[in-house]
């Protein structure tokens, strides 16, 4: 193809890039620095290094969270270095200004191009990731700023209120907050993003039953919606974007920029853990009854936490803000003592003096990636777990993970407290508001695992999650979207609680966003759609295949 030729659409994209100031990068996957011929010894030894440490993949801007997302012919364990591209995007504008976001956002329009917003790829539904796309990557949008007397549109008087940037992670935020002894209500991993799909699909964390959501600590966001205009919005202003954003899913509405979040004096902590074996099903089946019917009432006396079950062990981490800590523990003791015959590997109580020193010396470190992993979820009602935990303990029993398949069976007692307390008007799915339990099962795989294999696995998965519901209000039942299962059958009325609820969703975004720019799996108005998302079902009109693009780059020797 002569210069000539291919010059029109070369100058296009060149002009893009300096539009972003020569950000527009080549992508690749996560062990594509083993690929090379000959290949980068030293990036592709560091890279099996940190195949497993989550931080080391939110700074790739190749790299999921877990590898299957990735979907490449690439694996550090078998030895295969013949990296395919994968669901991996072509090209990202790695995006540090409002102006690198807008210029993005244009151009992607205007060209008709896939785009996917990432910020850490933390996300267990594969949507800040797609073949032959534009990645937004907003990994580098690191502003944090304490706001001592934030006024709100509605002259709300708030004290230490915090305005967080598009790229900051929860870890990064509470070593911040911890110099002003403040906490935010934010997640469980140090590597997950502070206000992208984590606090636009609502957001539950090991303060949630303490102060509520994530999304309900909002203020104000800033953003930039699919006309490629900057937005504030909040209570006062675009007032059905403000409601949308607060639980109605990531990189479905506009891409936000930055947030304003309250904040809380630090809490001290009671911590408990516990890592508990019995030696046969029957003994375990027993104690995880006994176990459930002990939630209500730690529940009552502001104990939050998990638990993490397979074949006949259990480990619980369980804490208290701001608790007592004799009565606490005192509490926790009763259960313990009523099944002293079981082995106990983890048995302790400590009281921390900040949550920050909890979470740094307790949570901090369970933080593994680079696995392949689907999960399924179910929220379990609170009015159940209270009348019928036999019941509750049954299906959990039923449900629990085993070392065989490769599954765990994790609960979350992240609900109830003052998530059912608070009245705030935003898109959460409502059944956050009736539950005490999140339960969780993970099903991982080996890389080399066939394909007839994987579905397989998703099947089985889906067996188990069938078993939860039989305790989550069966086909009612509601889960939390961002630790739900791809293959969710009804998935409007399960991830976002009613089908009104997503119906409104529906509507504020095909106002905001006509054309589909911000489009992904399984999120609102993705039923538009084509299943691999690049065709509108009412329209001939397809997305542009960036790697068409891409070829012209290469070919007309054009390198960023």
């Amino acid at each position: 193809m002569s210069d000539a030729n291919c010059w029109p659409s070369l100058s296009v994209w060149q002009n893009f890039n300096e539009s972003v100031h020569g950000r527009l990068i080549p992508v690749q996957p996560s062990v594509a620095f083993c690929s090379g011929n000959p290949p980068n010894d030293d990036l592709c030894n560091n890279a099996l290094t940190e195949w497993t440490n989550s931080k080391w993949r939110s700074d790739q801007v190749g790299s999921m969270q877990n590898h299957n997302w990735e979907n490449t012919s690439c694996s550090d364990h078998l030895g295969n270095v013949t990296c395919t591209q994968g669901s991996v995007p072509r090209l990202a504008v790695n995006a540090t200004t409002v102006e690198h976001v807008q210029a993005t956002v244009r151009f992607s329009s205007a060209e008709n191009l896939r785009l996917v917003i990432k910020t850490t790829g933390h996300d267990y539904l594969g949507r800040s990731t797609a073949p032959d796309s534009l990645l937004l990557w907003l990994h580098y949008m690191k502003s944090m700023t304490l706001i001592e007397q934030y006024i709100s549109c509605t002259g709300e008087n708030v004290a230490n209120a915090i305005r967080l940037g598009a790229g900051v992670q929860w870890g990064e935020v509470y070593a911040w907050l911890s110099t002003y002894n403040l906490i935010a209500i934010g997640g469980a991993s140090i590597t997950v993003g502070a206000i992208g799909g984590f606090l636009q699909g609502g957001g539950h964390g090991p303060l949630t039953r303490w102060k509520g959501m994530a999304a309900d600590q909002v203020l104000e966001f800033d953003v930039v919606t699919a006309d490629g205009q900057r937005r504030t919005v909040n209570a006062c202003e675009n007032k059905d974007l403000f409601w949308a954003l607060r639980g109605g899913g990531g990189g479905s509405f506009a891409v936000v920029l930055s947030a304003v979040l309250r904040t809380f004096p630090s809490p001290s902590i009671v911590s408990a853990l516990y890592t508990v074996s019995a030696l046969n099903e029957d003994r375990y089946a027993r104690f995880i009854h006994d176990f459930i019917r002990f939630i209500p009432i730690l529940a009552d006396v502001g104990y939050a936490g998990y638990f993490y079950m397979t074949d006949t062990s259990i480990s619980i981490a369980l804490f208290v803000p701001n608790g007592n800590f004799t009565v606490a523990t005192a509490i926790i003791d009763k259960l313990i003592k009523n099944n002293t015959d079981l082995q106990f590997s983890t048995n302790s109580t400590h009281l921390f003096p900040s949550f920050y020193d909890y979470f740094a010396l307790i949570m901090a470190s369970s933080n593994l990636a680079g696995g392949n992993v689907l999960l399924g979820s179910r929220l379990i009602p609170e009015e159940i777990v209270r009348d019928q935990p036999d019941r509750v303990a049954e299906a959990l029993f039923q449900a629990r993970g085993l070392s065989k398949t490769q599954s765990i069976l994790i609960g979350h007692l992240v609900a109830g407290g003052e998530i059912a307390k608070i009245s705030i008007n935003n898109s959460v799915n409502p059944a956050w508001r009736s539950s005490l339990l999140h339960m969780i099962n993970a099903q991982t795989w080996d890389d080399g695992t066939t394909v007839n294999d994987q579905n397989m696995i998703a099947s089985r998965l889906r067996v188990q999650v069938e078993i939860l519901d039989t305790v989550a209000g069966g086909a009612q039942s509601s889960c939390y979207l961002n630790e739900a299962d791809p293959n969710e059958p009804n998935w409007k009325q399960k991830f976002f609680g009613t089908l009104a609820n997503y119906n409104r969703l529906a509507s504020i975004k095909k106002e905001l966003d006509p054309n589909g720019l911000f489009i992904c799996r399984n999120c609102v108005g993705s039923d538009d759609w084509s299943t691999d998302l690049n065709c509108p079902k009412r329209s001939s009109a397809n997305r542009v295949d960036v790697t068409m693009f891409l070829v012209f780059l290469m070919k007309c020797f054009y390198t960023f």
